[in-house]
């Protein structure tokens, strides 16, 4: 996987197209770069392949308990 900043709020954005019933997993890179104007290309696709990559294990870890 990737170390770059900010996967999160790319994974959160991917979260909710999924979420609000508007995921299609072709255009999601396109999406991601409509959403995040610096994004280019190839790391729409990296981060897009990332997210489903950790999608499962994200989605069944216990949330993060904030102060």
């Amino acid at each position: 996987m990737r170390d770059m900043y900010p996967d999160s709020d790319y994974f959160e954005y991917l979260d909710k197209l999924r979420l609000g019933g508007e995921w299609n997993s072709v255009l999601a890179p396109v999406s991601l770069m409509d959403a995040f104007p610096g994004l280019r290309a190839e790391e729409a696709r990296a981060v897009c392949n990332d997210w489903r990559a950790t999608y499962h294990e994200r989605r069944t870890r216990p949330a993060a308990r904030r102060p």
